[in-house]
């Protein structure tokens, strides 16, 4: 009778669609870059009434978290010429659609020569540490509301924060240096230092997260057609 059952749902398309949007693929993760602010994820999060624009550089970790007075693509990209004034034009900017793929986008991509790509999303864990790092952001609003205090102190420490398989921090990563915070640290600690390897740590730390992210996933069949039910 199992097998019955089985074969009837393997003949039916609509059981068919439904098991594969409950199915864990296999991790594709993005290659890792060369450099910090090569490649980065762009996304709009709202938190209390209010929109942010939220950016992660890829490499490095590092974050940011601005204001928006609205999500219209003029505003979203007037903060972003002021990020790229600070770290550089990036070469590919992965974001989700709306408003990233309008035509004043698109012509502001093509002027300020970066490459942009759009998350499947049919396929979200293609874009699984930037949502990871959206989360962090809004854990660190979060705290900062509880406390009464703005997210800038929150979004200081983060960044001066190792990362763990890493022990250096995005700001380590970004600057070659720690970030002075509120915290009293030895003027020693905050001079600059060359770290090397980091992207075959990088590339290990990623493969390590997809080997333990593959042990409950596996590769779906193609959908053929089926009859419907």
């Amino acid at each position: 009778m199992n097998s019955d059952i089985e074969n009837e749902v393997s003949q039916c398309g609509i059981c068919e669609k439904f098991k594969k949007a409950n199915s864990k693929e296999p991790l594709k993760p993005h290659t890792v870059p060369f450099r910090p602010f090569e490649k980065i994820g762009v996304d709009i999060m709202d938190f209390g009434n209010v929109s942010y624009l939220f950016i992660m550089d890829y490499y490095s970790k590092w974050m940011e978290i601005i204001e928006l007075a609205n999500k219209c693509a003029d505003e979203v990209i007037t903060k972003l010429k002021s990020i790229f004034s600070r770290f550089g034009v990036p070469n590919a900017v992965i974001s989700d659609n709306i408003p990233f793929n309008s035509y004043i986008y698109k012509k502001f991509a093509n002027d300020w020569d970066f490459n942009y790509a759009f998350i499947s999303p049919h396929y979200s864990p293609s874009n699984g540490m930037a949502e990871r790092a959206v989360g962090i952001a809004e854990g660190i609003m979060r705290k900062a509301k509880e406390d009464k205090k703005d997210y800038f102190v929150g979004l200081m420490e983060y960044r001066n924060t190792p990362i763990s398989g890493l022990n250096l921090s995005p700001a380590q990563i970004m600057f070659n240096r720690r970030l002075k915070t509120k915290l009293p640290i030895s003027n020693k600690l905050l001079n600059a230092e060359l770290f090397n390897d980091i992207r075959e740590k990088l590339i290990m730390r990623q493969n390590i997260q997809k080997f333990y992210y593959d042990k409950t996933a596996h590769p779906l069949s193609e959908l053929k057609q089926k009859r419907k039910c």
